[in-house]
């Protein structure tokens, strides 16, 4: 039996993320990285050199390259929209980072040529679906779901540390989005209204933000996030019927020294996500031989946007602001179904 040929792929941005995209993904069978984008060109030429792969400063040529099977996208965020079209047009697979987009227009224009193309191709850097954590959450709670129990609170508590400041689109658009999209991922109910709480540094930018998110079961679900904290920290617990479920950290060591004990958590999500994005990669890699995508979709970065708009506009103006969404293409099916699906690769993975 001779093995199918390896998938061609392209990569867009050869900073931190998509470094680590790379060196995955190199050491995933059956992928292959072909050639990476950067218009800072030192960086793509070390790193395709680490890889075997070819270097060009032009991330256009890299989206509309038809003789690659696939691209990911690690550029900034405000290129992201217009990159996954490009490679759509050019008949790629993509994965792209989050955000899909910055805007909720470009959003929608990636989310409309979608279906207009008939066949999911998109797979969005939602990793949290692929995180062990997370994904034991979910299960353990499956049961209640399926018995009629209700959520009563979701809240999601995430801890960054940025000593620089960042504006309100980043902190929410960049990091508060992944606690919009597990939301989301954990409850299977959509956002129907968000008010929005801030802290600010001295100098205006945003320190600490609250998200207070009206779910359309009737229960809540609360962000916390710091976005210059003491380390970096994910957590997340689920109150359903009589029970509150919450993930577990990853494991550390526990070290007894100086008169202290201690558990060193890091300083950024390398640590924390590593796995989780290792998996993801794989089972990226793995549906490129499928008919269609089946990850953290298009839709879903629509709706986290539309969300990150709401939160932005109560964080502007005040008070609780409602979240409409758009019809939702059949293309995408249910958030329910997807996420089994996409859990169910993701264990054949880890397998």
């Amino acid at each position: 039996m001779v093995d199918a040929p390896s998938k061609r792929i392209g990569l867009i941005g050869a900073g931190g993320m998509g470094s680590f995209h790379a060196r995955t993904l190199a050491a995933i069978a059956g992928a292959q990285v072909a050639v990476i984008a950067d218009p800072f060109g030192d960086t793509a030429a070390a790193l395709a050199a680490e890889l075997g792969a070819q270097t060009t400063r032009d991330p256009e040529s890299v989206a509309t390259d038809s003789s690659l099977d696939a691209v990911v996208i690690a550029s900034p965020d405000e290129t992201h929209a217009s990159l996954t079209r490009a490679a759509m047009a050019a008949g790629l697979r993509v994965l792209c980072e989050k955000p899909l987009a910055t805007t909720v227009a470009d959003a929608q224009a990636v989310v409309d040529a979608e279906v207009a193309l008939g066949q999911r191709v998109v797979q969005l850097g939602f990793m949290r679906e692929y995180d062990m954590a997370h994904r034991q959450l979910v299960d353990a709670i499956a049961g209640d779901i399926e018995g009629g129990s209700q959520i009563q609170l979701m809240r999601s508590l995430h801890r960054n540390t940025s000593p620089e400041p960042r504006t309100d689109l980043a902190v929410v658009g960049q990091s508060g989005v992944h606690d919009i999209h597990s939301i989301r991922f954990i409850t299977g109910q959509e956002i129907e209204a968000v008010t929005a709480y801030a802290t600010r540094r001295g100098d205006g930018s945003l320190r600490h933000i609250v998200l207070m998110c009206e779910l359309a079961g009737g229960g809540h679900a609360m962000v916390e996030f710091d976005d210059d904290g003491f380390g970096y920290e994910v957590a997340v617990d689920v109150t359903i019927g009589s029970a509150t479920v919450s993930t577990a950290a990853p494991a550390r060591p526990i070290e007894r020294r100086n008169a202290s004990v201690a558990t060193t958590i890091g300083r950024d999500w390398f640590g924390w996500f590593a796995d989780a994005y290792r998996t993801q990669d794989a089972a990226w890699v793995d549906s490129l031989s499928a008919p269609a995508a089946f990850g953290p979709s298009a839709w879903d970065g629509l709706v986290a946007q539309i969300v990150v708009h709401a939160a932005l506009t109560s964080l502007d103006q005040g008070g609780r602001v409602a979240v409409d969404l758009p019809a939702w293409p059949d293309l995408f099916g249910s958030t329910r179904d997807r996420i089994v699906a996409s859990a169910e690769a993701a264990e054949r993975d880890l397998a």
